[in-house]
């Protein structure tokens, strides 16, 4: 019925305004949090002269004869959106040949094509729009032809996201140099939405890896601002690499948000960079640069095809959250497990040995157990300065520490079991340090360069191959004798250089492809937590990507999440949203230690339990020696965190507030019927009423301020507004009392 609609349009009409519509019922309608179909919407095709334009009740979608997209957001009644209509823009999908960017494709209509979709993302429809580069509008590549096809997918599970992928082919008579493929570049402006306001003043979240501290979870765009987001693997000085993180860049406004991802199921070769150009506006755009030496496609010949990645734009409301938990969601419908929750015990506030560096003894640990019981934490985590090097994982002999090897080892573990505490061990395992003895005597299980040598991560340790099975059997006979023969109860899986693997040249190993180490890092940390769980089940396995953004594709293979290394309290609340918008609400996010002043030091951040408990996180902790007073805050605080229950599975983190645009800040947990509101500003006046979202209308609540016992009265869900002043924090506790 469409084809024979749009052929006789295309016949009759070809050069009129007038417009043929298809219209199709699907499943549209978002749920409370915002991804899953609940009720049917219609998705609307509309063909005129000037394009295609595609509509949910969600999202709006307009595809110019020149391959240029613009996307709108639906909201209360209008069209949201700050991608500019600009005539003669770059196609939103193009290819750069030889050093030329080919920007001169015109759209076919007369191909257009639906197709109905049922995958493993569930049922939704699919737009194919195909074009040709045209000689005409082409001074100086006349004689280079392309065809490109691109598929436009719509999912009734995901009504605010478009997955699309592009099929490049050369039409032309010689071989094409390929040297990048771009996937919806759009420029945006700000002033689209509010006037008045900077072009290029966004919020964004990039999520790149780059370096210890440098923020990834709200990065704000400036007038000279450029950032590559390569996730592959960069080369740094001394030969190190660092690369890879979360595969999603976003910036948003006050009024929306555009969101850039591949939706991959692994870990793919390509870049996501942010520019503000020379006018003013941001440009935004997936890139992938091909590389010979990678066995990637670089060049086409006459009549030969290359596609890009999947990769998906995601509009939403307020901050990352929606977009990253959509991203979580398409991955698990791809076999990607990311669970949503954690075992019980993983909930369960800790201590850790990092209290005394690497220069801790077995006594100072012991010494530090009387105090631990008494404030209530029963886990004491044996930390980094346990073994001799990385890779061959033998305990430390030095006095002090475990002077008779593994027995030691065991004795100390049986001592903790004994005084009531359980504790996990503090481990890299994919590195091997150059004077390891793994690195001398059985080189065969590391990465290799090319040229044969061997690539350096970031502290100078080499990789062991995580794709090698030779290399996954050495880890899980370390991993068995970890929890079965030194009888750990858990695992802290630590440091920056876990974030990605560079390519593996090493024909030994008989990968398909270089890239098979970075695409299937995952696989070594399966083979690890699989054997762990075997032994102990529930156990927790904590993975900490110090100070990075964690990779989708190892969640499924630890069940406790880290703040990765905040340099500052907001940058603690604002990566443990990441975690749960990641992972789940419920999920177990550490809090990245509560630190007292006296053992606080430069590039950490000192404690503050009213950060843990207003976000829902984990408490954490390293102290050396608490005072008397500290002693009796720290019992106080771990004994309400352990009330309320609301950093464990029982809480479930609300998306209400934007991180970036609301003031003050908030974040909500609910759990068992309760609402739990943390505000954070370093002062907030009585005179600038709080806005208490969440609660139901023709409901009153109860409001307590827990950190302080303090009542502060009822608010109505008819009027959810609070007059109340603060300095830094405040903690409620809303209890519906009809």
């Amino acid at each position: 019925m469409y084809r024979a609609h749009l052929k006789q349009w295309n016949k009759l009409e070809k050069f009129s305004n007038r417009a043929a519509v298809i219209t199709f019922f699907v499943l549209s309608c978002l749920s409370a949090r915002g991804h899953a179909a609940t009720s049917p919407g219609k998705l609307d095709i509309v063909l005129s002269s000037d394009g295609l334009t595609v509509q949910n009740s969600h999202i709006l979608l307009k595809i110019s004869n020149r391959l240029v997209v613009k996307p709108a957001l639906k909201a209360g009644g209008s069209l949201l959106s700050f991608v500019p209509s600009e005539t003669g823009a770059k196609p939103t999908f193009g290819l750069t040949v030889g050093g030329r960017d080919i920007a001169n494709f015109r759209v076919d209509w007369e191909t257009l094509q639906e197709n109905e979709l049922d995958d493993r993302l569930g049922k939704g429809r699919q737009i194919v729009v195909r074009a040709v580069s045209d000689p005409l509008y082409s001074r100086v590549f006349r004689d280079v032809r392309l065809a490109v096809e691109v598929s436009f997918s719509f999912y009734e599970k995901y009504p605010t996201a478009v997955i699309a992928q592009a099929k490049f082919t050369n039409l032309s008579k010689f071989n094409l140099e390929l040297d990048k493929l771009v996937s919806f570049f759009f420029r945006l402006d700000r002033r689209l939405l509010e006037p008045d306001e900077r072009s290029w003043r966004f919020a964004s979240y990039q999520g790149a890896a780059y370096s210890w501290s440098q923020d990834y979870s709200l990065i704000w765009i400036t007038g000279d601002f450029e950032r590559k987001n390569f996730m592959g693997m960069d080369a740094r000085p001394n030969n190190e690499l660092m690369g890879w993180g979360t595969p999603l860049i976003d910036l948003w406004t006050p009024q929306c948000g555009l969101a850039l991802a591949s939706v991959e199921p692994q870990p793919e070769w390509f870049s996501m960079p942010v520019r503000t150009a020379g006018d003013g506006l941001v440009e935004i755009s997936l890139i992938e640069e091909p590389e010979s030496s990678l066995g990637q496609k670089t060049s086409l010949a006459p009549g030969e095809s290359c596609s890009t990645i999947r990769t998906a734009f995601i509009l939403h409301r307020l901050d990352y959250y929606d977009p990253l938990h959509t991203l979580a969601g398409i991955l698990r419908d791809q076999g990607v497990a990311i669970p949503v929750s954690s075992p019980r015990q993983c909930y369960e506030p800790y201590w850790k040995t990092w209290a005394f560096k690497t220069n801790f003894t077995l006594d100072k640990i012991y010494n530090a157990l009387p105090q631990l019981k008494r404030i209530g934490i029963g886990w004491a985590n044996l930390d980094d300065g346990w073994f001799t090097y990385h890779g061959d994982w033998e305990p430390n002999p030095a006095p002090g520490k475990f002077p008779a090897g593994e027995a030691d080892m065991v004795a100390f573990i049986r001592r903790i079991h004994k005084a009531g505490f359980k504790s996990s061990l503090w481990w890299y395992p994919q590195g091997a340090h150059p004077d390891s003895r793994v690195a001398r005597e059985q080189p065969g299980l590391l990465v290799r360069n090319e040229d044969g040598t061997f690539p350096l991560s970031e502290c100078g340790d080499y990789y062991l191959c995580p794709v090698f099975s030779e290399a996954i059997e050495y880890i899980t006979v370390k991993t068995r004798k970890i929890m079965q023969e030194w009888d750990f109860d858990g695992l802290y899986i630590d440091f920056g250089d876990i974030i990605a693997t560079p390519p593996c040249f090493a024909p030994e190993h008989g990968h398909a492809s270089p890239l098979d180490s970075f695409r299937k890092q995952y696989q070594f940390y399966k083979a690890i937590y699989d054997t762990a769980q075997d032994i102990k089940p529930g156990c927790p396995v904590e993975m900490c990507i110090c100070a990075l953004p964690h990779d989708p594709f190892k969640m499924p293979f630890y069940n406790v999440a880290s703040a990765s290394d905040p340099v500052n309290l907001k940058q603690t609340r604002l990566r443990v949203k990441v975690e749960k918008a990641l992972h789940g609400p419920s999920f177990c996010v550490g809090d990245a230690y509560q630190l007292p002043l006296q053992d606080w030091y430069k590039g950490h951040r000192p404690e503050s339990f009213e950060n843990a408990l207003g976000i829902g996180a984990q408490v954490t902790t390293f102290f050396r020696e608490l005072t008397p007073a500290q002693e009796k805050r720290y019992k106080r605080w771990i004994g309400i965190y352990d009330k309320l229950d609301m950093g464990t599975a029982n809480g479930e983190y609300l998306n209400l507030y934007d991180i970036a645009f609301d003031k003050p800040e908030c974040h909500v947990v609910r759990e068992n019927g309760k609402i739990y509101y943390g505000f954070f500003a370093d002062y907030w006046y009585s005179r600038d009423k709080l806005e208490l979202r969440g609660l139901e209308r023709g409901k009153i609540y109860h409001v307590l301020d827990y950190a302080n016992d303090i009542d502060k009265g009822t608010v109505a869900g008819d009027d959810p507004k609070l007059s109340v002043s603060f300095k830094e924090s405040l903690l409620l506790e809303l209890t519906p009392e009809n």
